[in-house]
């Protein structure tokens, strides 16, 4: 064979057609928009605490905010109860806590949701703690604030990530609902662990042992929802280790200390009178966390702050008797927090300028909590 007679190898790539781009950019924007619209069915409400706002129609007199440990140890009922034994008028109080929220959480919902009632209320109990301010956080459920809280962050600095992961989710709903989606497909997983324990006792004769709740939630009263221990000890030190994970990253945030700063404002130009609570903690937190200099040093800024701005900063951390009259180190059980709720409104109504701002009918201009 002559080296004439030799080919060199024919391409045989495809002719390029523009109209198969055209379908698949097609296809995989429908499969986007399937998915959009799943995440879009979770419906799930922005917090339970702006829910609960919308059914309010009558005037509030105490408002109370923070995370889960305000959510099962304030009770609203109690602590105006005690109030009006110390010698004041009734008053109405609801608890507005919500699980795993932080600053940024409690002045969006300050700011443009109970500062925007006609008339706010008279007090805020703002029950706050260290690791609201934590710059390490990373799961703050950012998809609970809105559009109208980005001028806020942008003021303060916020990290351009925040920004973005809140602006996402103002003008593309279905971002907000990637947590419940994420909640959502792990129960589905978990749901489906009976599959290999099925498998076990059927082929090796195995027994399995269904691992005990810890503790057990209680009716929901006015926003204040307690839990009874069931296995103490078990949920207690689960807690120990937890949050002795979280205290050792932890650092203080400028950006939640500038946002405190403006709910302080804020409510203060409302003519709502501001009281920080410091939540009881069990003696073993005491010991182990709360004499660290993070938690210190937030202690410090917010007693600073509320010298500053008139509010009223409380330090309660250390009322806790008993580790065993909490559920893990950082919440109080239902007895411990029946107890500690008739004692705050009881130590509330011997504080002159919140007894005069609760007597207030226009609550126009509040006096100052802080001297």
């Amino acid at each position: 064979m002559s080296l004439s007679t030799l080919g060199f190898p024919v391409s045989v790539t495809a002719e390029r057609k523009p109209w198969r781009w055209i379908l698949n950019l097609l296809g995989v924007a429908g499969l986007f928009c399937v998915f959009a619209q799943i995440l879009v069915g979770f419906n799930e409400p922005l917090s339970p605490a702006w829910r609960a706002l919308e059914k309010m129609k009558e005037p509030l007199d105490i408002a109370i905010v923070g995370d889960s440990r305000a959510h099962v140890g304030i009770a609203p009922s109690r602590v105006g109860a005690s109030l009006e034994a110390a010698g004041g008028s009734p008053v109405s109080v609801y608890n507005f806590s919500v699980d795993g929220t932080d600053t940024l959480h409690h002045a969006s919902f300050v700011i443009h949701g109970l500062l925007q009632k006609s008339p706010p209320p008279a007090v805020l109990i703002w029950a706050t703690n260290p690791l609201g301010f934590n710059e390490e956080r990373r799961s703050n459920r950012l998809e609970q604030l809105m559009l109208r809280d980005l001028p806020l962050l942008w003021k303060n600095k916020a990290p351009m990530e925040t920004l973005l992961d809140v602006g996402t989710a103002g003008v593309f709903s279905p971002y907000r609902q990637r947590a419940a989606f994420k909640r959502a497909l792990t129960g589905i997983i978990d749901s489906l662990a009976w599959l290999p324990v099925h498998v076990q006792k059927r082929l090796f004769n195995l027994e399995y042992q269904p691992l005990q709740q810890s503790r057990e939630t209680l009716h929901l009263e006015a926003g204040y929802q307690p839990f009874e221990i069931i296995r103490w000890r078990d949920a207690f030190e689960r807690g120990a280790v937890e949050y002795e994970r979280r205290y050792r990253t932890a650092r203080l945030s400028a950006l939640h200390l500038n946002v405190a700063l403006d709910l302080l404002r804020e409510a203060k130009r409302s003519g709502t009178s501001v009281v920080i609570v410091e939540m009881p903690v069990a003696p073993w937190f005491l010991e182990n966390l709360a004499n660290c200099e993070f938690h210190l040093k937030w202690r410090r800024n917010m007693e600073t702050l509320a010298k500053e701005e008139g509010a009223l900063f409380l330090q309660h951390a250390g009322n806790g008797q008993r580790d065993e009259d909490f559920g893990d180190p950082g919440h109080m059980n239902h007895q411990t927090s029946i107890g500690y709720s008739e004692w705050l409104g009881s130590l509330l109504g011997r504080i002159p300028a919140l007894v005069e701002a609760l007597r207030n009918a226009d609550r126009c201009d509040s006096a100052p909590l802080a001297e």
